[in-house]
């Protein structure tokens, strides 16, 4: 854990990286910087989050990142969401305790492949060579699905228990922080989604999406690379194809 730090440290260490997650809360960019900030916890190689619906019929993935084979990830996530969850024995464990005990957050458990059935732990866990993961379910209280939180380590014995400490102080952080996140993604996914069915084109529908989320055109031309002009005019240029002439008005395309 040589990058990490603890106590009062360690959240003086994540303010800065924290505030930069929380500037991109629901937009593409949170993630890079989701994984700065989790390198001052633990070195982690490899993240997995999935969603389930509160009939458990419907999962999907939220987050896949293999720290050192982005698509050996995105591969290993593909094959849980297909069916590889129905033999996951943790899964089970943790989403049952959340609902039995009614909390918004489960306790963590740290688990070792050596303790997975033979067929799993290869899949899952020989062939990306990791060797144990840190995990937790929690529940977002407005739409009831559950969140399905991994965080694996690649060397034998990754999270001993100074590490599992530490991520265990900063785990309502990170709850907190990803629901956040997956709450204005699936929000701008909408809102995006409407504006383009509207005839807006991909910058007008992005201009309209950040104005929503309260930027200032200023703000957007500084993010955007463009000059405030230009931002003005796209602007004008959406609000008169979709008949509205001020921001509040936005959220019925949503």
């Amino acid at each position: 854990m040589s990058d990490s730090v603890s106590g009062r440290d360690l959240f003086s260490a994540l303010a800065a990286p924290l505030a930069d997650c929380i500037d991109k809360l629901g937009n593409a960019e949170f993630y890079p910087r989701f994984y700065r900030m989790m390198r001052i916890v633990a070195a982690i190689d490899q993240y997995m989050v999935f969603e389930f619906s509160p009939s458990g019929e419907h999962v999907r993935c939220r987050l896949a990142h293999n720290a050192g084979n982005p698509e050996l990830g995105v591969t290993l996530a593909s094959a849980y969401v297909a069916g590889g969850y129905l033999n996951d024995p943790l899964l089970q464990q943790l989403s049952e305790q959340l609902v039995n005990q009614s909390i918004e957050c489960s306790p963590a458990v740290v688990l070792e492949k050596r303790t997975l059935p033979a067929v799993y732990r290869h899949k899952f866990f020989n062939l990306p060579a990791l060797d144990s993961k840190f995990a937790f379910v929690i529940a977002d209280q407005d739409t009831r699905h559950l969140f399905y939180i991994n965080f694996y380590g690649r060397e034998s014995d990754h999270f001993p228990s100074a590490i599992q400490n530490t991520l265990e102080e900063v785990k309502p952080v990170i709850s907190s922080l990803l629901l956040k996140h997956f709450r204005e993604e699936r929000q701008s996914a909408g809102l995006v989604n409407s504006l383009l069915q509207s005839g807006l084109s991909d910058r007008e529908a992005q201009i309209c999406e950040l104005i929503k989320k309260g930027h200032t055109a200023k703000g957007i031309a500084l993010s955007l690379c463009l000059a405030e002009s230009t931002v003005v005019t796209y602007k004008k240029r959406a609000f008169q194809k979709l008949h509205v002439k001020r921001k509040s008005e936005l959220a019925k395309f949503a």
